[in-house]
Order: structure tokens, then C-alpha cells, then sequence
């Protein structure tokens, strides 16, 4: 995977990438977005959103623990690639 570099050289996704990265639908980060999970890097233009990896990172993780919080379960579910 081909990353990305912002101004202070942090590896940076686009959409579908990072939905690679988390084997998540593209769907699925626009929803992070969404919810304000996820924010593009400012000054990014609307059709080509960039995003930290760190923060996808952090994305995904607010997303399962509102998912363990909803179900009360913290059975990780394998997704798949």
C-alpha cells in the first residue's frame, strides 16, 4: 500500500485505503466520519480526503468499544479481507 505523507511527514490514507487497512466496507469509514470519529487532514479538497493512519487507528477503535458498549459483548468479530 502506497501511503501518503502530511506536512510533518505522518503516513496518510485515502478512503478506500483505510477501509483496506481496517477490512472495513469504504461505507463503513465514511460512517466514522459520520459520527466524528474520523476527521480528514484540513485543507485536503472534498473528493480526495486524507487521513493519519494514527487516526484511523484510533477510528476503529472508538467504533468497537461503542460496539462493545451497545452489545455487551467484547467478542472481537474476524473480519474479513
Amino acid at each position: 500500500m502506497r501511503f501518503h505523507y502530511d506536512p510533518d511527514g505522518e503516513p496518510c490514507v485515502t478512503r478506500q485505503q483505510a477501509a483496506v487497512l481496517k477490512g472495513v466496507k469504504p461505507a463503513t469509514v465514511d460512517r466514522w466520519v459520520r459520527i466524528g470519529y474520523l476527521a480528514p487532514i484540513p485543507g485536503c479538497p472534498p473528493r480526495r480526503r486524507l487521513f493519519k493512519v494514527a487516526d484511523v487507528d484510533e477510528a476503529d477503535r472508538l467504533a468497537y468499544e461503542a460496539a462493545v458498549r451497545t452489545s455487551g459483548s467484547d467478542k472481537r468479530v474476524h473480519r474479513a479481507a
